[in-house]
């Protein structure tokens, strides 16, 4: 990954390591274990150390979230004294496209300017561009904050493989009480 970094002139940081970061803070509870083994996983293919930042600050995001803190708190706590310190204060100039920074600073938007589940996911992926993206970004957010028994039907309903996503959210469960003992 290093020498496609290099080749791309440094720029690695594309938002795909996002969009597969979130099983990390799902699986386990140390916060230093979270942040390293984001890191690692966004460095498989993304070189760049934006990407890999962007999946640590999404990452402790989502671990406040499963310990039951608020949303809004959860992600000012962690973007403070970041590059995305003013992010989601109004809508980002940048363009909702595949650069982990631009769609971190959308992501904050949607989830501090929206009230629900539905107002975040179809606001995001409804802006063109790489908006997918952003909206499986901020509602893996807002699905952690709402609970997914709280999301609404017609959304859940349309998942594709529901007994294997099951499957592997019993698993990480599992993990994360494993980690629980460990700590």
């Amino acid at each position: 990954m290093e020498k496609a970094h290099d080749e791309l002139d440094g720029k690695s940081a594309g938002n795909g390591t996002l969009m597969r970061c979130l099983p990390v803070a799902l699986a386990y509870l140390d916060p230093q274990k979270i942040d390293g083994i984001s890191a690692l996983q966004s460095k498989m293919t993304h070189y760049d150390d934006l990407a890999s930042e962007a999946c640590v600050i999404y990452n402790r995001i989502a671990s406040r979230l499963i310990n039951g803190e608020a949303l809004e708190p959860a992600i000012q706590v962690e973007i403070n004294h970041t590059r995305y310190a003013s992010s989601g204060m109004q809508q980002p100039e940048c363009l909702p496209d595949g650069y982990d920074v631009h769609t971190m600073e959308w992501v904050f938007y949607w989830l501090l300017s929206s009230h629900s589940f539905e107002e975040v996911v179809t606001g995001a992926a409804n802006m063109g561009n790489d908006s997918d993206t952003i909206a499986a970004i901020a509602g893996g957010l807002k699905g952690i904050e709402i609970g997914f028994r709280q999301i609404p039907y017609r959304f859940t309903d349309k998942l594709l493989l529901k007994d294997d996503l099951h499957a592997y959210a019993k698993l990480l469960c599992e993990m994360r009480d494993q980690d629980s003992r460990v700590m």
